[in-house]
């Protein structure tokens, strides 16, 4: 998803059905925003746009019940 200025996608697969919940941080750690949602088993997506967003490097994080992953996306103008 990298970088960015209007919109990103996030795709993720899941063994089972079941609850995930994408987590944003910015540089220092501050939550921006949280997505949470039931997803389906396979592959899944959770589109992100950038109105509440500010530019520049941020996180996200994903965390499902049996897995949680860490990944650095960029905003830009």
């Amino acid at each position: 998803p990298n970088p960015f200025t209007q919109q990103t996608t996030i795709g993720f697969n899941l063994p089972t059905n079941s609850t995930a919940q994408l987590s944003i941080y910015n540089m220092g750690g501050k939550l921006l925003k949280i997505i949470e949602g039931d997803y389906q088993r396979g592959y899944n997506e959770i589109v992100i746009e950038d109105a509440n967003l500010t530019s520049g490097v941020l996180y996200y994080q994903l965390d499902t019940p049996t897995n949680s992953t860490t990944r650095k996306m960029i905003v830009i103008d």
